[in-house]
């Protein structure tokens, strides 16, 4: 008997061996229930789809960083004012934003290596855009960061490479703009709502205004050169003639750029995150409305008056006599900025 049962055991590995062997060739082996690289990046549509996550994931959201400013403040005390600030172990902002240098990594790598490349430029410069993007974010914020160019897996040693100076981060960042700007189409033949080539360079203008700016304050570096870039860039941006100021409501035209239906393709909007109900939906209102950003006096005192002078050289400033003489005469813009005494409001939660 147990030798009988011996040989049934032999059998059945044979014939599993034989079955495997015989079918090996006519196995699917690409999962149907995942997108998986071998299945994607064929086609421009799906590079489309592809770059689309960025729009969502990686441009900023308003936030509330201004309340550890000294130009507002929140339903909260101040804990950098207050001195009980304490630095955290993580960080979303670097966890994120890394996340999204890895996709554009691979976007860019897949995108660079396919014979048909020149189907879907436009969304292989979104790839360049948005990883500059990130990187410009994590500079502001860290300085020295880890440079990243290639996807990487959990067992590769770049995983742990070392902090790349600012420079060598700045440099990448202009060059990956430049890559996405002759990649990118023009803002009269880009879909509305994507990034096009001007906004690329009102972006890459930003870039160098901000880093020439540290450089001249904390005498680092060559500051003229990228204050003379951030000026070529404004420049060409504004020969386009692709945008202009949003006029269409005359003195509150500044407020209604924001909220009126009408303006949503307004011609000043360079770079703009569009929100749609029921698909990106804005909560950014409910917050405000409920006390999460407030205005200090030292905001309110900085806006001009009408005459383009400061409250302390303007004779046109009326003084705090009253809760709503310091907005008289003022820049029209402060009024639809700031909510003063005595004007009723909507609450967007109650109506």
């Amino acid at each position: 008997m147990k030798k009988n049962n011996y040989i049934f055991q032999i059998l059945n590995v044979g014939v599993l061996l034989l079955f495997m062997s015989a079918c090996g060739n006519y196995l699917d082996l690409k999962p149907e229930s995942e997108i998986t690289d071998v299945t994607f990046w064929k086609s421009a549509n799906d590079f489309k789809l592809a770059a689309n996550w960025f729009y969502s994931s990686t441009l900023d959201d308003p936030n509330t960083n201004d309340d550890w400013s000294d130009i507002a403040f929140g339903m909260q005390s101040d804990a950098i004012s207050s001195g009980t600030y304490v630095a955290p172990e993580n960080d979303d902002t670097w966890n994120g934003t890394y996340s999204s240098i890895r996709n554009a990594n691979k976007l860019i790598e897949q995108g660079e290596s396919s014979t048909n490349k020149n189907d879907f430029l436009p969304y292989l410069g979104e790839g360049y855009f948005f990883r500059a993007y990130a990187y410009y974010r994590l500079l502001k914020r860290y300085g020295d960061i880890p440079l990243i160019d290639k996807v990487l897996n959990p067992s590769d040693p770049e995983v742990f490479t070392a902090r790349t100076p600012r420079k060598e981060v700045v440099d990448f960042v202009l060059a990956d703009l430049d890559k996405a700007i002759s990649y990118l189409n023009s803002q009269s033949s880009s879909e509305t709502g994507r990034i096009c080539k001007e906004a690329a360079k009102a972006f890459k203008a930003r870039v160098c205004l901000f880093e020439g700016t540290w450089r001249k304050f904390h005498q680092s570096g060559d500051a003229n050169s990228l204050l003379n870039m951030a000026m070529s860039e404004s420049k060409s941006v504004i020969d386009s003639k692709v945008y202009s100021l949003y006029n269409a409501k005359g003195i509150t035209s500044y407020r209604y750029m924001f909220i009126d239906n009408t303006s949503m393709n307004n011609p000043e909007s360079i770079l703009a995150k569009h929100s749609r109900i029921n698909i990106n939906y804005n909560t950014w209102m409910y917050g405000v409305s409920w006390g999460e950003m407030n205005p200090t006096k030292k905001i309110a005192d900085m806006y001009l008056c009408n005459d383009g002078l400061p409250i302390e050289k303007s004779s046109l400033f009326m003084g705090y006599n009253s809760c709503r003489s310091e907005f008289l005469n003022r820049d029209p813009r402060m009024e639809q900025s700031l909510i003063m005494t005595s004007v009723s409001i909507k609450s967007p939660q109650f109506d």
